[in-house]
């Protein structure tokens, strides 16, 4: 069994809420706090939040479930090649220009049980993060 879901699906599921959001606009965004990953973010308020290039961004990975004995779970580490930063369903490369996330980062995530090819292959677990 495969099960492929694009980065742009999941993101749209994530955010049908938001949708009713409008972009904001440039002096909103310039009022707004700017939070490097990994430092506190202001509570109860909005942020900008950046993924500077370079900086490691942890990712757990993890399989558990009734039908399981036992779980997994790993933390796996990642950098991205350029900044990034991200407002709610909005992402810029420049922190100046913005777009819908979509529109600037797409992909695709994949899982494949264990055996599914010649019945004892490793299951996989793999996303893909692209720039548009």
């Amino acid at each position: 069994m495969i099960l492929r879901l694009s980065a742009a699906t999941l993101a749209t599921l994530a955010l049908a809420g938001c949708a009713s959001f409008g972009k904001p606009g440039a002096d909103e965004l310039a009022r707004l706090p700017v939070v490097r990953f990994g430092e506190q973010a202001p509570a109860g308020q909005p942020y900008i939040l950046l993924y500077p290039a370079g900086a490691p961004l942890p990712i757990e990975a993890r399989i558990h479930g009734s039908l399981l004995d036992g779980e997994a779970r790993s933390t796996l580490t990642v950098r991205t090649r350029q900044d990034v930063y991200t407002y709610k369903q909005w992402a810029s490369l420049d922190g100046k220009n913005w777009k819908a996330g979509n529109e600037v980062v797409g992909g695709n995530f994949e899982i494949r049980v264990p055996g599914e090819q010649d019945g004892r292959n490793p299951g996989s677990m793999r996303a893909e993060f692209n720039l548009k």
